[in-house]
C-alpha cells in the first residue's frame, strides 16, 4: 500500500511535467490528435524519454497521455 501511495504522489508531480514537455515538442500534439486510442503512449513515448530523471515506461506514458487529453479538452472548452 505505501508503494502504490508512493507512485500516486511521485506521478501527480511528473505528469504535469511530461505534459509540459509534450506539449513543447515540435509536431508532438498533432501526431497525439491524429494517433488512435491504443497508440497514444507510443506518441508520448516517442517524445518525452524522460521527466526529471525518470525513464519513460508504459504506466508513466499513459498517466501521461491521460494528462494531454485532459489539457486538450480544457483548452477546447476554454476556446
Amino acid at each position: 500500500m505505501r508503494t502504490t501511495a508512493e507512485t500516486s504522489g511521485r506521478m501527480s508531480v511528473l505528469v504535469p511535467l511530461c505534459v509540459a514537455q509534450f506539449t513543447a515538442a515540435d509536431g508532438a500534439l498533432a501526431k497525439f490528435k491524429a494517433a488512435s486510442a491504443y497508440s497514444k503512449e507510443g506518441v508520448v513515448s516517442e517524445f518525452v524519454k524522460n521527466v526529471a530523471s525518470t525513464s519513460m515506461d508504459y504506466s508513466f506514458a499513459k498517466a501521461c497521455a491521460t494528462g494531454i487529453e485532459t489539457e486538450l479538452a480544457n483548452a477546447a472548452t476554454k476556446s
